[in-house]
């Protein structure tokens, strides 16, 4: 099963916010961003491994 995560914020507590005409919108939970733009990830643990990197990128 795939899930998607906000593309600021990284949760993934993320839903269509809007469809139609104006194209797929999607809102996060915890950060209220409204955004066409969000990761989606296929397993868990590619959802991990993309926090550790990032995690490690920040701490270069």
């Amino acid at each position: 099963m795939s899930f998607m995560a906000c593309s600021t914020c990284l949760s993934i507590r993320v839903y269509p916010y809007m469809g139609f005409m104006t194209g797929q919108q999607y809102q996060c939970q915890d950060c209220e961003t409204i955004s066409p733009i969000v990761i989606e990830f296929e397993t868990e643990e590619d959802f991990n491994a993309f926090l550790e990197a990032r995690l490690g990128d920040q701490e270069e």
